[in-house]
């Protein structure tokens, strides 16, 4: 296992951004429709992350023998909360569509939709699988995967690791083949969840591979210093540099599978390599709390400011600074959930199931 101190900051600070591309994506409602254009395969950095971060806290814990089970339940305190209260939001516009005051939203009966969400599951009846929260869709395969892993560890030698990342780029492959248009942007409604569990099985299990070969002393020095400020830099621009591109349509599908299954590891695996602190490391770390409360909450409560604003027909300069005033109160917001809601909740979670909490 690899402390902290080495990569996690660095990793963290990758999460808080990827996390702050996918809320703009979300809320092109406020900037005249404009996102970044590939802002959709920040999701796929999110399962590769996952699959270092994973791997990194429970590998060895697992082969020591940690059960399935527990480590599921350990997964669903550290999810749960937050998607749990980013759903009850996502209650408030079908509460006003009941009422008559927003126009309905929802084709499936209501005690459905609940049900479905309170389990996490998905819902094939409608146009996005998690209709109060539409980002929980790669909460959902993400936790899949975690599940999978933990099941199949005993077994998940390299020979494997290889054939489930094969198997899931040729799902892409093949997906992009059917529908080159689409890109990767999918895994979200119910034609594109093939494509969603090609996703997370190649970006989880490729995140565990580059931990397995970070560990395995194969690796360059770690750099410090100036270096890593160096590396830093670099792997911020690769990915800017990925997620701001504009490829022609006939290349898009290619750029798009060479960004999930190339660029994005190698920048991740460079992270890793990064020994940063003092403020560098604040920030990351900073960015890192952020990332989970605001991907599951600036959905939910960006359409109620926006549903607000629709109703008061304001016009795109408001729109615009309403955005900045959005963004200024969700930030710090999602702070204080973190530190101080969800990380305390989580500990008395895990104290009430007889989890040691370090």
């Amino acid at each position: 296992m690899i402390t902290k101190e080495h990569y996690f900051h660095l990793l963290d600070g990758l999460r808080g951004i990827a996390a702050l591309i996918v809320m703009w994506r979300h809320t092109g409602y406020f900037w005249g429709g404009w996102t970044i254009p590939q802002s959709y395969l920040a999701v796929d950095l999110f399962f590769v992350l996952s699959g270092v971060v994973v791997a990194n806290a429970y590998e060895a814990r697992l082969r020591a023998g940690l059960a399935p089970a527990r480590f599921a339940l350990l997964r669903l305190i550290r999810l749960y909360p937050l998607y749990l209260l980013g759903s009850l939001l996502g209650l408030i516009p079908v509460a006003a569509a009941l009422l008559g005051l927003l126009p309905p939203s929802l084709a499936t009966p209501l005690p459905l939709v609940l049900l479905a969400a309170a389990l996490l599951l998905p819902l094939v009846s409608e146009p996005n699988l998690f209709p109060l929260n539409s980002p929980a869709w790669s909460l959902f395969f993400e936790l899949g995967a975690n599940l999978a892993y933990a099941a199949v560890l005993r077994y998940l030698d390299s020979a494997l690791l290889a054939a489930i990342m094969l198997a899931s780029a040729l799902g892409l492959a093949l997906a992009l083949q059917a529908a080159p248009g689409q890109g990767l942007h999918g895994g979200y409604s119910p034609a594109t969840m093939a494509v969603g569990l090609c996703r997370v099985g190649y970006g989880f299990f490729a995140g565990v591979a580059l931990l397995r070969y970070f560990n395995s002393g194969r690796r360059a020095p770690l750099r410090r210093g100036a270096r890593a400020w160096l590396c830093g830099a670099l792997v911020l621009a690769g990915l800017l540099a990925v997620l701001l591109a504009r490829p022609p349509a006939p290349l898009r599908p290619w750029f798009d599978l060479a960004a999930v299954t190339m660029v994005f590891p190698l920048l991740i695996y460079l992270a890793m390599g990064c020994r940063v602190s003092g403020r560098a490391a604040q920030a990351c770390a900073l960015l890192g709390a952020i990332s989970y409360p605001l991907y599951v909450l600036h959905v939910p409560l960006g359409r109620l400011v926006n549903g607000a604003l629709g109703q008061l027909l304001a016009p795109p300069p408001v729109m615009a600074v309403a955005g900045l005033v959005f963004a200024g109160v969700l930030l710090p917001l999602c702070w204080l959930l973190d530190q101080r809601v969800d990380a305390p909740l989580r500990r008395w979670l895990m104290r009430r199931n007889g989890i040691v909490v370090k």
